[in-house]
């Protein structure tokens, strides 16, 4: 297929823990996502994260605990989103966790059960993803992005 090209209204760079995210939540806003990702699997990073047992949040997580140019920006990030939403959401998959130190929780059995959160997640919001695909260019067209791959140009609106 090289040489075509396709249209997404967002592509996310990268299968990882905020890629998988991003996804799921730009899908349940309607979107047509796609994710991309040179690895043969999604979220790799993750399953080996917290010794294969995934530290998933920290309930204790305040804007003081994050360095940025922009203070506003954490406040607001996680005002809109807190470690408590996602501990909803881990429940509603109905995943084991335990706390480990003040506020730090991490799944009971597999890291994989937050991977397997993700992806039911990004299924659900109807995100699309596509691994062993390497990224060669990525370049700014009239208001949007195109991303030259190996298999062909993808045009999206967000990056």
């Amino acid at each position: 297929m090289a040489g075509s090209s396709s249209a997404y209204d967002v592509i996310i760079i990268g299968a990882g823990a905020a890629g998988l995210m991003c996804a799921a939540t730009a899908g349940y806003r309607g979107r047509r996502v796609l994710v991309l990702d040179h690895a043969n699997k999604p979220g790799k990073k993750i399953l080996m994260s917290g010794g294969g047992r995934c530290n998933f949040t920290n309930l204790n997580s305040t804007p003081a605990n994050f360095l940025s140019d922009n203070p506003h920006y954490c406040i607001s990030a996680l005002k809109r989103y807190t470690p408590q939403d996602f501990l909803e959401l881990v429940d509603r998959h109905d995943v084991e966790y335990e706390e480990k130190a003040p506020g730090q929780l991490f799944c009971r059995d597999s890291a994989k059960d937050v991977l397997n959160v993700l992806l039911t997640e990004c299924e659900w919001a109807g995100a699309e993803i596509r691994l062993k695909t390497q990224i060669q260019k990525v370049r700014e067209v009239n208001g949007g992005y195109q991303v030259v791959t190996g298999s062909g140009v993808l045009s999206c609106e967000s990056l």
